[in-house]
C-alpha cells in the first residue's frame, strides 16, 4: 500500500475543491465587472485566461466568458468578412446588402452561399428573434447594439466590439485578438499591404503628381470624401495626391458641398460614386467642364458598392483591385 507522506486524503479533497472554485469564480468576477464603466482595452490585453472549455476576455465594457472554441458565432458587429479571414464561418451576419437588409452582401454571399442567416443591417435595428433562431454560442455586437446588449446576453455570451462602420482596422484587430487569431490577421494584412505598395507604385509611375478626388452624387446633393470607404483606399492606402480644395470632412468622412463649390475644385482624376446618371452632378454643365471629365479620368462606382465593400476586409481588397485597374487602364495611353 502506497502512503502519502504528510498529506491526508481529506486535505487533497479540499485542495481540489479550492481549485475548482477558482475556475467557477471567474464567472462571478466577469458579471460584476460588467457593471463598471471601463476604457476600451488594448488589443494585447483582450485574452485574459482559460478555464476548461471557456476563455475570459475583455471587451468594450469589461470581462466576458466565452467558449474557448466557438462553433456558432452570430455576428451583428459588421465583422463577418474579417471572421471569414480568421477561419470562422458565422451562422448569422449583419453584413447585409445596403439596398436589401434581408440578404448578405454579394461578396459574403459568394463565400458562404445560403448557409448564413441574416438579422438586418448591423448599423440599424437588429431582429432579435432571428439571432435567437440561429442558436449561437457566441455573439459579436457593435456600438449600435448597445441598447439591446442585455437581451443579447440572455441568448448567448456577447462580446461588445467598440469599433463600428468607419473603423475597419481597429475592428479587425480587436476581433482577432479576442478570438485568439492575431497571426491570421497579421498574415492577411501583410499580404494586403504588399499589394497596396505594388499598385501604388504602378499608379504613381503612370500619373505622377496628378490629383484625385472621391465624389458622391445623389439626385439632390454632392459629397466630397477625404476619409472612409473608397476614399480611405485612395488617400490612406494608395497614398495618391488629394486634390487641393478638398474640404475638411465631417465625422462620417466627407463634406456636403454645392455645384458652385465643385466649379473651383478641379482634380485630375475623380472616383464618382453614384447609383445612376440621374444625379445633380451629371445634369450640370459644370461637370462637363471639369478636367477629369474632359480627359476621361472618371472612374465609376455605385454608392451601393462603396458601402457594401469598401469598409470591410474582403471588400477593401476588391475595391483596391478594381479602382487600381481602372486608373491604370485609363492612363495607358
Amino acid at each position: 500500500m502506497i502512503k502519502l507522506s504528510g498529506i491526508s486524503y481529506a486535505k487533497i479533497f479540499i485542495l481540489l475543491v479550492l481549485l475548482l472554485a477558482g475556475c467557477s469564480n471567474s464567472t462571478g468576477d466577469a458579471i460584476h465587472s460588467e457593471e463598471q464603466a471601463v476604457a476600451v482595452p488594448q488589443a494585447s490585453s483582450n485574452a485574459q485566461k482559460v478555464c476548461g472549455q471557456t476563455r475570459t476576455v475583455k471587451d468594450a465594457k469589461g470581462e466576458v466568458i466565452i467558449p474557448a472554441a466557438p462553433q456558432r458565432i452570430a455576428d451583428i458587429s459588421g465583422s463577418t468578412e474579417e471572421l471569414l479571414i480568421l477561419g470562422f464561418k458565422p451562422v448569422l451576419s449583419g453584413n447585409t446588402d445596403m439596398a436589401d437588409p434581408s440578404v448578405l452582401t454579394p461578396i459574403i454571399k459568394d463565400k458562404v452561399g445560403d448557409q448564413v442567416s441574416t438579422a438586418g443591417w448591423f448599423q440599424t435595428e437588429i431582429d432579435l428573434e432571428a439571432v435567437m433562431a440561429a442558436s449561437p454560442d457566441l455573439i459579436l455586437a457593435g456600438p449600435t447594439q448597445e441598447k439591446i446588449y442585455e437581451q443579447l446576453e440572455k441568448i448567448a455570451p456577447t462580446i461588445r466590439v467598440p469599433y463600428g462602420f468607419n473603423a475597419f482596422r481597429d475592428r479587425f484587430t480587436f476581433v482577432s485578438e479576442v478570438l485568439g487569431k492575431t497571426a491570421e490577421m497579421e498574415s492577411w494584412l501583410k499580404s494586403y499591404n504588399e499589394r497596396v505598395s505594388q499598385l501604388s507604385n504602378q499608379i504613381m509611375e503612370a500619373t505622377g503628381q496628378e490629383t484625385f478626388a472621391v465624389i458622391e452624387a445623389t439626385q439632390k446633393e454632392i459629397r466630397i470624401y477625404s476619409r472612409t470607404g473608397v476614399a480611405d483606399t485612395i488617400f490612406n492606402d494608395l497614398s495618391l495626391p488629394m486634390a487641393p480644395g478638398t474640404p475638411e470632412p465631417d465625422p462620417w468622412g466627407g463634406k456636403v458641398t454645392s455645384l458652385e463649390g465643385l466649379s473651383s475644385f478641379d482634380p485630375d482624376h475623380i472616383v464618382l460614386l453614384s447609383d445612376n446618371k440621374e444625379n445633380v452632378v451629371e445634369r450640370s454643365g459644370t461637370w462637363k467642364n471639369l478636367k477629369a471629365f474632359r480627359s476621361g479620368h472618371v472612374y465609376r462606382m455605385t454608392t451601393r458598392q462603396n458601402y457594401n465593400e469598401a469598409f470591410f476586409a474582403l471588400g477593401k481588397l476588391a475595391v483596391l483591385e478594381n479602382i487600381s485597374k481602372a486608373i491604370l487602364e485609363g492612363n495607358a495611353d
